[in-house]
């Protein structure tokens, strides 16, 4: 690097930002709103084992992830709140294989945040993380089943409680380590494949977080770049819909 000798020559760095496939976005968008009502209304229940494969078993225990959350599922491979998984777990995700539950049908509210991400949307699932429960950082393998037919497959993590100080998501990228504890509203969008990832609850209390399996679009791509923070109030989303229809 070349030495400055005066203020004229300073020229600011100029960083490219979110790369969908490598990266993450902690979102400049926050949803705003009241739907505790619709969270408290659900089922939550232990994910049923998914696969026969022992690895995979293994996988999954060594995270916790069927011993220390609980699930509700708004989109599953056959329309019921608590499959959470795909009967084959080596195969392409596609979106259209999945169907939207009761669940999505009976909560408008938690229904307007799913339907405002504007991209193909294979399995979507509440994950609800037990009080003082780590898991940790770990990468899947969404990608490594294929991208071939659908593209490029992404996560999003919604944060639907108000954690103050108390819920982690712990990250690791090729250049960073972050832990974030996210608003209520706010969102992650990360590659599982290539971003290291976990999560931990310090609070004595669960913490409910959307979680959506999507393909990588043109529209997830255009979120990037606010120069100011966007909040998106769900309760006049939802009445605004009310008023239309009636």
């Amino acid at each position: 690097m070349s030495k400055i000798t005066q203020y004229g020559d300073l020229k600011q760095f100029q960083p490219e930002g979110y790369d969908p496939s490598s990266g993450i976005y902690c979102s400049s968008q926050i949803f705003t709103g009241n739907w505790e009502d619709e969270l408290e209304a659900l089922t939550y229940l232990p994910r049923e084992r998914p696969t026969e494969d022992s690895n995979i078993i293994k996988f999954d225990a060594d995270k916790g992830i069927v011993s220390n959350y609980l699930y509700n599922a708004f989109k599953s491979e056959d329309g019921g709140e608590h499959t959470t998984e795909i009967t084959n777990f080596w195969e392409e995700e596609a979106p259209n294989a999945s169907s939207y539950t009761e669940s999505y049908y009976n909560s408008p509210k938690l229904r307007a945040i799913c339907d405002w991400f504007q991209c193909p949307k294979a399995r979507i699932r509440i994950f609800q993380q037990q009080a003082g429960i780590a898991m940790p950082i770990h990468t899947d393998f969404d990608n490594h089943r294929g991208t071939e037919k659908y593209g490029e497959t992404l996560r999003i993590f919604v944060q639907l409680s108000d954690m103050p100080g108390g819920a982690w998501f712990r990250i690791k990228t090729g250049d960073s380590e972050m832990n974030i504890n996210l608003q209520k509203g706010q969102f992650l969008i990360f590659s599982p494949d290539k971003t290291g990832h976990g999560t931990e609850n310090t609070m004595e209390c669960p913490r409910n977080t959307f979680m959506l399996v999507v393909k990588r679009n043109e529209w997830l791509e255009n979120l990037v770049g606010a120069e100011s923070m966007e909040f998106i109030d769900i309760d006049a989303m939802v009445e605004e819909k009310k008023t239309a229809v009636a």
